[in-house]
């Protein structure tokens, strides 16, 4: 029953952002495209819009906290999963604190910018793009499931390399150090894959 409730859940908020989410998901293909300067989408689409793309993120992060439960613990919804989920949330408004800070701190509030507007894309995007394929888990046979959860790890491991590749290629454009993007990509990149790592061995 939980299953079909969160899976009813989440329908009715993608249909509100949808509905009510003005350009969002149009700014965010933007964002991956590189179509659009990333001031314009900060100022006229996330901030006129936050409350639809803080229920996008929602969204995202429950399917990737209920996916990783499934890996780990083979259950969907229980504790383990509510407290996965706001650790993420936390995670990604301490990131733009972050980087807000270093940018004012630095003097690079341009690149603070478009590092802003790359995490909210790639954090909504990392669990609404395999959401599909995570609630399909919940009604499929048992045979089904290896395949979904395959397809699932291969997306989200490629999805990790085009965000990787994306955030060289923006320390490059702004003449970052090589020490300050191999700081960054080990503390706020590479450090959380490892604890996940370690949470899923």
């Amino acid at each position: 029953f939980g299953n079909v409730l969160f899976t009813v859940g989440f329908l009715i908020i993608f249909a509100f952002v949808r509905l009510r989410g003005k350009d969002l998901f149009y700014n965010l293909l933007n964002t991956l495209l590189k179509r659009k300067k990333a001031e314009i989408i900060l100022n006229e689409g996330i901030s006129s819009n936050l409350i639809c793309y803080i229920l996008s993120l929602c969204l995202s992060f429950s399917i990737i906290s209920i996916g990783i439960v499934y890996i780990i613990e083979g259950s969907f919804i229980n504790l383990f999963t509510l407290y996965l989920f706001i650790g993420l949330f936390l995670y990604h408004f301490l990131l733009l604190l972050i980087v807000r800070l270093f940018g004012w701190t630095f003097n690079a509030i341009n690149m603070g910018v478009v590092v802003i507007v790359n995490l909210w894309t790639y954090n909504i995007l990392s669990g609404l793009l395999f959401s599909p394929f995570v609630i399909a888990i919940f009604f499929v046979k048992s045979f089904a499931v290896i395949p979904l959860l395959k397809i699932v790890i291969f997306g989200a491991i490629l999805l990790m390399i085009v965000k990787i590749i994306r955030w060289i290629e923006i320390l490059i454009t702004h003449r970052v150090s090589i020490l300050y993007m191999i700081l960054y990509l080990c503390a706020l990149e590479i450090m959380p894959l490892l604890v996940l790592y370690k949470m899923v061995e």
